[in-house]
């Protein structure tokens, strides 16, 4: 049941994080505007263009930057009333700290959700969009004449797979391309070449350098072929103008199909794994984040809110130092893909709880 004093906490605290994540996107926009003028300019941007850009930008932005700001809430809101004697007069009430922090921490546990809800539903559109955005109206690149591609996945047919690393499209190449036949939900042929090249002449794809092995239940047979003619493929070089994958671009069911198809090829679905954790891991630091500052802020300090901002910067420069290193060292293969993307939650949690345990007196 929620009560006035909880009202009063989550009104002030709503407030805060409202006008925090305004000055974010602010900030954000102004700065990427400011790196990318040059490039708008060079492409005779409209303002249009430019500002529609922006607009598909903004709820990645407000995902990215929420973390900060539902800190800041909590040091802001909580630390205002900590200055005021409000918590201390609460206290005298027979009121625990846990009372007084729980409507913070149950608001911030729910933003975490929505906004993982949000990261699998309105932000890869979003996403999608902006780029395109950006590719197609900025840029004005067609969709057919576009240079490259990366991480292509596509289904041949009812029993062929083809993934592919990097695709150029003016040469009609494909670099590290691997092909699975499959029949009952096994895979019975694997194509690996480094190359496959269309043939305009025939209208067919050839395989080069390829590496074939044909599976049974007992045996492995493989053949190395300089070259190796695909006739049987049904996929023409525009089938593969606008396939390439970005995790931004997908939601986590999208990015575990994904995953799993690369893991099927033999391919090295490291990266992209530690992709697909963040996407459950990220919309929970705003909660993990909160636990930690909240009992931070709920003490009476001399300091003013210069101080609190401070340290607010600190531990949010700190969880993202955790973050960004646990993605690199997931992407090189030097960490499991799920520490990588959970370390920063596991640190900041345990270093939480502690927080919690030790400023509730």
């Amino acid at each position: 049941m929620i009560n006035i004093l909880d009202r009063y906490i989550i009104r002030k605290f709503l407030i805060i994080l409202f006008f925090n994540i305004l000055a974010f996107i602010v900030i954000f926009v102004v700065i990427d505007l400011i790196e990318n003028l040059d490039k708008f300019l060079s492409f005779d941007a409209t303002f249009g263009q430019v500002f529609l850009y922006y607009i598909f930008y903004i709820p990645y932005i407000i995902i990215l930057t929420l973390p900060i700001s539902m800190l800041l809430s909590s040091l802001f809101s909580l630390g205002s009333m900590a200055q005021h004697n409000e918590i201390i007069a609460i206290k005298t009430s027979s009121v625990s700290l846990y009372r007084i922090l729980l409507p913070v921490l149950v608001l911030s546990l729910i933003i975490s959700i929505l906004i993982g809800v949000a990261g699998e539903t309105m932000v890869p559109k979003t996403n999608r969009l902006r780029l395109d955005v950006y590719r197609y109206d900025i840029k004005k690149e067609s969709k057919q004449l576009r240079s490259s591609r990366n991480q292509i996945a596509i289904q041949d047919d009812d029993n062929r797979q083809i993934y592919i690393q990097f695709y150029e499209t003016n040469k009609l190449r494909a670099h590290k391309v691997n092909i699975l036949k499959i029949d009952d939900n096994k895979i019975m042929q694997r194509f690996d070449a480094r190359f496959m090249q269309w043939d305009s002449e025939q209208n067919r794809w050839e395989l080069l350098d390829v590496t074939v092995r044909t599976l049974t239940d007992s045996t492995e047979k493989v053949i190395r072929l300089d070259t190796l003619v695909y006739e049987e493929s049904k996929v023409a070089p525009e089938d593969l103008l606008d396939l390439e994958i970005m995790p931004e671009e997908m939601n986590y069911a999208e990015l575990n199909h994904f995953v799993d198809k690369m893991m099927a090829l033999g391919a090295d679905a490291k990266r992209w794994l530690v992709d697909l954790y963040m996407k459950i891991s990220y919309p929970l630091a705003n909660f993990i984040i909160v636990l930690f500052g909240a009992p931070l802020a709920a003490k009476k300090r001399r300091s003013g809110p210069a101080l609190g901002f401070a340290i607010a910067l600190l531990i949010s420069f700190i969880y993202f130092l955790f973050l960004r290193t646990g993605q690199v060292l997931g992407h090189k293969g030097d960490l499991e893909p799920w520490l990588a993307a959970w370390i920063g939650n596991i640190v900041f949690g345990v270093g939480a709880v502690i927080v919690l345990l030790r400023e509730r007196k």
